[in-house]
């Protein structure tokens, strides 16, 4: 039940990217921005209670920078990554909930692998070396 898995990591990561250093928060609205070349979290409004609350705070600020100036602000949505990369293992130690860009960092070169595997079995070709 990977609903209900997922929202106890979550709840036990209390609602925050557990990735070091990340202060992102589910549905906090803000920006990220480039600190001594590391990307930061800027938290411009208190998260709101549901994504289509935050979704919406998000969109007046966009039409404000539209026509005010400054940086569009991005919504924070929690996922649950696999810190093993099997998603049969749903083992509470083996679950980390982390913002989007951590989740994906994290999952870099998983997905790499996998995507030059499935390039090769597609193209039916036999490997040189």
């Amino acid at each position: 039940n990977w609903k209900q898995i997922s929202l106890e990591a979550k709840e036990r990561a209390d609602w925050k990217c557990q990735h070091p250093g990340c202060t992102a928060r589910q549905y906090s609205i803000g920006i990220w921005h480039v600190v001594d070349g590391v990307h930061q979290w800027a938290e411009q409004y208190p998260p709101e209670k549901t994504y289509g609350e935050a979704r919406q705070v998000a969109a007046e600020a966009w039409w404000e920078v539209q026509h005010v100036g400054g940086e569009p602000c991005i919504v924070i949505v929690l996922t649950v990554a696999h810190l093993n990369h099997d998603p049969t293992d749903c083992r509470p130690e083996n679950l980390a909930a982390m913002c989007q860009r951590h989740h994906l960092a994290y999952d870099h070169d998983h997905h790499r692998r996998n995507a030059q595997a499935t390039r090769r079995a597609k193209a039916s070709t036999l490997e040189l070396f």
